[in-house]
């Protein structure tokens, strides 16, 4: 087995223990029971403590779920989040032909906005917005949370229960009577906020993909301006672009 040194430091023992066990899991269907750890810990000759960080970091990477009372199980195939061309959650995973159910979780049509979303919504600073937030799960597991946020016209209009069976992008458009044009999107890595961290399950400060998005609709306006956040360990995320290959062909 091929231990990696570096700077004279030999590399910790649960590491070489999670390396040998991800190898292993991608040969196992999803859910399917890891020993336990015991009995991983007499296979690689370690203590339970170094398989137990080995499993706390597979966990953190999403390739294993620790189940109380059932022990280390092999978590299903992560969601694959397309996001150039960017199409609406809904959309992407009806092309992917996958299940996913919305949870809303809350309402307010004169909710206190945030500075940078009354900015990007062009509000007063003392201006209102709506404000839902929600859930997105497939396969039964939570994947993402939205923070959504409506201008005041927009917001009085707004019944929350269609978007469990409507489009977010659709709602938004039937009702402003307006075509979304365009996104402005920026994304990073960062810990999650406590609300948002007790919505997707996970423990505080733990990372996550922010994305802060505002739609706009052809007539210049903001119709729509949020956060999504997404859990890595679950989602993983496709961007497709011609536009390197177009500029080569007009080289030639």
């Amino acid at each position: 087995m091929l231990m990696i040194i570096c700077m004279g430091v030999q590399q910790p023992r649960y590491l070489d223990v999670a390396a040998m066990l991800q190898e292993e899991i991608g040969t196992l269907a999803p859910n399917s029971l890891l020993p336990t750890e015991q009995q991983l810990a007499k296979r690689f000759g370690v203590s339970r403590i170094t398989v137990r960080g080995a499993l706390d970091l597979l966990e953190r990477n999403g390739s294993v779920t620790r189940l109380r009372g059932r022990g280390t199980v092999v978590s299903p195939e992560k969601v694959t989040r397309h996001f150039s061309p960017l199409t609406s959650f809904e959309k992407d995973m009806e092309g992917q032909g996958r299940a996913f159910t919305t949870e809303i979780l809350f309402y307010e049509p004169q909710g206190v906005a945030p500075d940078y979303v009354r900015e990007r919504l062009d509000l007063p600073s003392s201006g209102e917005a709506g404000c839902l937030s929600l859930l997105r799960l497939v396969d039964h597991r939570v994947v993402s949370h939205e923070l959504r946020y409506y201008p005041p016209a927009i917001a009085a209009k707004l019944d929350p229960d269609r978007l469990v069976e409507e489009g977010t992008s659709e709602v938004l458009e039937s009702i402003s009577g307006r075509v979304i044009t365009d996104v402005d999107w920026e994304s990073e890595i960062a810990a999650a906020p406590t609300q948002v961290s007790e919505a997707l399950g996970v423990s505080p400060r733990t990372l996550v993909l922010l994305n802060a998005y505002t739609w706009h609709l052809d007539d210049g306006t903001a119709g729509e301006s949020g956060l999504i956040t997404y859990r890595v360990d679950r989602c993983k995320f496709r961007f497709e672009t011609t536009f390197l290959h177009e500029e080569a062909k007009g080289r030639r």
